[in-house]
């Protein structure tokens, strides 16, 4: 089969190579659609390490093709999503609730249940290998297109969850710094959750359009003005819950300034190199502030829900689907999305 191989820092690309096999309680997929991640592009930059020769890529559209011993319930022909973070159900984090920081019991040191494109070979390709298939293949609803349901597998579930985490409740004030893809799937959430107020904060005229469309009641440009002043103004005094989807030093430092007392950071960023807490920016810690983190969350009950809101048409994310590339041509979709050229928010990969 062909696949996107990685070999090191900005060294990847269309290979041929051997098509998967479904071994017991796993299912192998024909990919139908995928899409790149930010965390794919830290990979290649080299700044989250992989094994040269993986195949990265963990958002996987597809139809089965082959399913392991030990897999009921399925049959090969159906469509499915798989999310991100692919739990085993049976360890000892997921039978405590934990999905997303599943160990799958091997002992390896690895961000929770993501394993697809980081500890074993991942969805650019036209077949991948689904582990613990039964916990992780969500059936799609008839009448639903692969475009409606891509982004639910990482982006979607991560940025909502990150309302969920931060404990959004009706009437909140709720600021999301940074308008990238997650934090535009933060934006949704937090209005699903009952926010009356709803922040969107960037420094890309493109990302804030899109914040717009996507909920925000309002949108700040951290280019143009101060934005903790400003959020302060608008809310009176500081936002209930302030979601961080950058991960950089300055937005975590700024999303911490703009609490109110007693309010909630949720942090969705990956962070890299040393973060620092500005004793100044918590309250010297006597600002009863909390701070959570949170990683995607996985499963097929996951994945189930976030389509049954597409469904019922609660959600809409294709208008983030703003580019399409051909499986040959991913080199291109990582330039474009790399560089964020043309407006670009998500690219659709078609093996």
């Amino acid at each position: 089969m062909r696949a996107n191989v990685f070999r090191g820092v900005q060294k990847f690309g269309i290979e041929d190579v051997d098509r998967p096999r479904a071994r017991a309680g796993e299912a192998i997929l024909r990919v139908t659609l995928t899409t790149i991640c930010g965390t794919d592009l830290h990979i290649v930059r080299g700044e989250y390490p992989v094994e040269p020769g993986r195949i990265i890529g963990h958002e996987p559209v597809g139809v089965i093709e082959e399913l392991g011993p030990g897999v009921t319930g399925y049959s090969v022909g159906e469509r499915v999503l798989v999310g991100a973070i692919t739990p085993c159900g049976q360890c000892h984090a997921c039978l405590s609730g934990h999905l997303s920081q599943c160990g799958h019991g091997e002992g390896y040191e690895a961000i929770g249940g993501w394993r697809l494109g980081n500890t074993i070979q991942g969805s650019q390709a036209e077949y991948v290998r689904i582990p613990n298939a039964q916990a992780n293949l969500a059936r799609i609803p008839d009448g639903l297109t692969d475009e409606q349901v891509v982004l639910l597998s990482d982006i979607a579930s991560t940025g909502i969850s990150g309302a969920e985490s931060g404990g959004v409740r009706i009437g909140d004030a709720v600021v999301v710094f940074a308008q990238g893809p997650i934090g535009l799937c933060a934006t949704v959430g937090a209005r699903l959750m009952g926010a009356s107020l709803v922040i969107g904060v960037d420094g890309d005229e493109t990302r804030l359009r899109y914040s717009r469309k996507m909920g925000a009641d309002v949108v700040l440009d951290h280019r143009q003005q101060d934005v903790v002043a400003e959020i302060k103004r608008l809310t009176g005094g500081g936002a209930d819950v302030a979601i961080e989807a950058l991960g950089t030093q300055q937005t975590f430092e700024n999303a911490l300034r703009c609490l109110r007392p007693g309010g909630t950071l949720s942090s969705l960023g990956v962070y890299s190199g040393k973060l620092e807490l500005p004793y100044s920016a918590f309250a010297a810690g006597l600002g009863d502030h909390r701070v959570v983190t949170t990683l995607c969350p996985g499963g097929k009950e996951r994945m189930r829900r976030l389509m049954e809101l597409v469904r019922a048409k609660r959600i809409d994310l294709t208008p983030l689907l703003t580019h399409s590339f051909a499986l040959e041509d991913i080199g291109d979709a990582y330039a474009l999305f790399g560089d964020r050229r043309e407006g670009v928010i998500k690219v659709a990969i078609r093996p």
